[in-house]
């Protein structure tokens, strides 16, 4: 896999960020889930990335 650059680092950052601002509209539960899935999967990109 290609490096990832600082653009595409910064754009899965704000997806992320605004999947997980718009899930705090849900239930409490389904915003925790959604934030620590998002999390756990831009954890495993940044590392398969390096």
């Amino acid at each position: 896999m290609a490096k990832q650059s600082s653009k595409q680092e910064g754009t899965m950052a704000v997806i992320a960020a605004l999947i997980v601002l718009f899930s705090a509209m849900w239930d409490p539960w389904t915003s925790v889930v959604v934030a620590l899935a998002m999390m756990v999967l831009y954890a495993i990109w940044k590392f398969i990335g390096k």
